[in-house]
């Protein structure tokens, strides 16, 4: 991969970033539980660098679709820093360029991804 198709992915996954970010907020200001409230209006309050760490102590991951995007989306711009986007975590191959187009996100080669599933 170039640099020029990183960039674009860093600009995708930026971009992508910042809407589940106001997703998670708009979907923790809309329930009726008080702690989502007081949540999101710490987080409002908090650098969005601290938001995955102030989220994970207050609340169920699995309840909350946006919070695992997040993870992800957090997960893939840290390996662009890292120059380690697009290789698989597992083997360190390089991820097909059509999987990272369907979603950028993604950390594992098919091989390695039908291993961690069989598990």
């Amino acid at each position: 991969m170039n640099s020029e198709q990183t960039r674009n992915f860093q600009d995708r996954l930026e971009c992508e970033l910042l809407t589940v970010r106001q997703a998670l907020l708009n979907e923790l200001k809309q329930s009726s539980q008080k702690f989502s409230g007081e949540l999101a209006e710490l987080l409002e309050q908090s650098l969005p660098s601290e938001w995955l760490d102030i989220a994970a102590k207050h609340i169920n991951p699995q309840q909350y679709p946006d919070f695992q995007r997040l993870l992800k989306l957090e997960a893939a711009l840290c390996q662009i820093d890292i120059g380690q986007f697009g290789y698989c975590c597992d083997c360190e191959t390089q991820l097909d360029i059509k999987d990272l187009t369907a979603d950028p996100t993604i950390q594992r080669c098919h091989n390695c991804s039908e291993k961690s599933h069989q598990t």
